[in-house]
């Protein structure tokens, strides 16, 4: 019963990293009307939770050390219901800067040190079904803010149920903080040694490859989200409702894909998994490329469920590809990969598709995933190299 009351917080911690993540572009186009900026100003946000997310994923393991999961996860949610009541109050754009700092800042402890504690602790089903909630959170974000649109309340009043939802999750947090002394006291005996600094950790073998991966797949995963409804409107000549609906497609997918994987793990290892995904990935890319009419559809939940349980298997692959030890650094490093994915990429291949021709939206998902495919065999491969 505990351990299951400990999972339950786990993955309502994820929930509450996803709320936020996808409302901002919901809100934004009212949001402009009162702060009298332009609308590619969204950018300046986005970019500064992103850096600060980047920031933080690369201080968890130091931070965590220091004060444990438990205490990090509680600061981390607080600092995110500080950044969304900042959004729900403030009168000043330059204002809105500022609170993202804490929006940022919160995701990115959180998102690594989840993902680091559930590698250790939990077996592969866990980690997949973790991001899953995730996209639970992502999915609940933008219905919470339609709701209170549609009721003719203020975005601010979105702004605060969802700062309201994690203050309820930082009470939980707080007079459950037992339950993540327990755990981590069980680890206690495997990690006294001291942690490796970045510097030599990114000389352990495998770990560079695992560094693309993250950079390639997160990126390929922002191209898909940024610009594949573009891509069927301008080349695929649909209307915009129907691009909406195909992009939704791909989300429920990746949710209800992640939810699968947990149960398909029980079966593959991590490694079969992990090729089967980029297989599929590579089947949908081909399908998005050369279908048409409602074939999209299945293009695109091809991708959805190749995606699905890439990031979280690659996370819980961390701890057995590059030891206990070390874990926590080389998560903090992989996060922060990913965030710079989605930083340069997306933006980077939005700059060549207006420069030449949207129809390469294709060509660069193929190219990322055959990348990541790369990589993926690397890392293995040198596993076994250095077993021998």
């Amino acid at each position: 019963m505990r351990k299951l009351l400990f999972l339950f917080i786990i993955y309502a911690t994820f929930i509450s990293l996803g709320l936020p993540d996808s409302i901002l572009g919901v809100t934004w186009p009212i949001m402009v009307g009162d702060f009298h900026v332009a609308l590619s100003m969204a950018g300046i946000i986005s970019m500064t939770i992103a850096i600060c997310t980047v920031i933080s994923s690369l201080q968890t393991m130091r931070i965590t050390k220091k004060f444990g999961t438990g205490k990090l996860v509680l600061g981390s949610v607080m600092l995110t219901a500080i950044g969304l009541f900042g959004f729900a109050f403030t009168q000043n754009f330059y204002f809105l800067i500022v609170a993202a700092v804490p929006l940022g800042l919160g995701a990115g402890a959180i998102d690594t040190s989840l993902n680091d504690y559930v590698a250790v602790h939990f077996k592969a089903h866990h980690m997949n079904w973790l991001h899953a909630f995730w996209g639970v959170g992502a999915t609940l974000g933008p219905v919470i803010m339609g709701v209170v649109l549609s009721n003719q309340f203020s975005w601010r009043n979105g702004y605060m149920i969802i700062g309201g939802i994690q203050v309820v999750l930082v009470l939980i947090l707080f007079f459950t903080l037992p339950l993540w002394k327990m755990n981590e006291n069980k680890m206690a005996d495997t990690s006294d040694e001291a942690t490796s600094s970045f510097k030599t950790v990114v000389k352990q073998s495998g770990v560079l490859f695992s560094l693309v991966s993250f950079l390639f797949y997160v990126g390929l995963e922002g191209t898909i989200f940024l610009w594949g409804s573009s891509y069927l409107i301008e080349e695929k000549t649909l209307s915009i409702a129907t691009a909406s609906f195909i992009i939704s497609a791909f989300f429920v997918s990746l949710t209800v894909g992640r939810i699968l994987s947990g149960f398909i793990s029980f079966w593959l290892s991590n490694q079969k998994l992990l090729l089967i995904s980029e297989i599929l990935l590579i089947f949908g890319i081909l399908t998005v490329a050369f279908g048409r009419g409602s074939v999209l559809y299945g293009g695109f939940i091809l991708l959805g469920l190749g995606c699905a349980a890439i990031f979280p298997t690659m996370m819980h692959e961390t701890p057995r590809r590059f030891g206990v030890k070390d874990s926590s650094t080389i998560m903090g490093l992989q996060v922060a990969c990913g965030y710079v994915g989605i930083i340069i990429l997306p933006p980077l291949v939005g700059f060549l598709l207006q420069g030449f021709t949207m129809n390469l939206f294709p060509i660069f998902l193929i190219v990322f995933t055959v990348v990541l495919l790369g990589a993926t065999l690397a890392i293995e491969k040198r596993r076994v190299v250095d077993s021998l």
